[in-house]
């Protein structure tokens, strides 16, 4: 089994450039300061979003976790942003070199349309068996989603891997998923605080996975 998370960070201001919408204020609004205020709130929502979304965000880490005890493999760059298409190779060869297990929280819905939609952007040829056999919509069952373990087939019934965490009863994640891509590309500290808030990400992902995997 390999446990494993992503952690996304916004694109560079050159590559955003044609992909930002052309914001419009409210048509109720008269006043040009308001005016003016509500373009900047939405400018700004817009980029807070940036990093959710593989149009306008790019992979900045991945942390694996194998087995209790183990080293985990923690693969970034410092936040260099050149670097995402060799995370994405590195992650790709991984899955294709071992038969294990891939667990995240998730990553149905998140991290695995992510990685596959980032690596359109290289133009990367993707292993032909990501897919369950090669339908689009469903993902190798290699692929566990603790999200599924939640849900129980009610698809509207959703948690944050923090809930899951205290519902579990262990120490749940700090609130620095919106910080990390600064963090990873910062100093010394900053980068080894980015490090740590990754490796607790995969520890919770086993650990909940122990308490409620089949």
């Amino acid at each position: 089994m390999i446990y494993f998370d992503i952690e996304t960070g916004p694109l560079n201001a050159q590559e955003m450039k044609g992909r930002m919408p052309e914001f419009q204020a409210r048509a109720n609004l008269k006043d040009e300061t308001k005016i003016k205020a509500d373009i900047e709130e939405k400018r700004n929502k817009f980029f807070d979003n940036a990093a959710l979304d593989p149009f306008t965000g790019r992979v900045c880490a991945i942390g694996l976790l194998k087995h209790e005890g183990d080293k985990p493999d923690l693969i970034h760059y410092k936040g260099d942003p050149n670097f995402e298409h060799a995370i994405l190779v590195k992650f790709w060869n991984l899955y294709l070199k071992t038969d294990e297990i891939f667990c995240g929280f998730n990553i149905h819905n998140f991290d695995l349309p992510f990685l596959v939609k980032r690596s359109y952007a290289y133009n990367m040829t993707l292993p032909s068996n990501v897919f369950h056999s090669g339908n689009v919509r469903r993902w190798n069952a290699r692929f566990i989603d603790l999200m599924d373990y939640w849900r129980l087939g009610v698809y509207t019934d959703r948690i944050s891997l923090k809930r899951f965490a205290i519902h579990c009863g262990l120490k749940p994640k700090e609130s620095k998923g919106h910080l990390f891509h600064k963090l990873i590309s910062g100093n010394e500290d900053e980068v080894k605080e980015a490090e740590e808030y990754l490796l607790y990400d995969c520890e919770l992902v086993r650990d909940i996975y122990e308490r409620v995997g089949l």
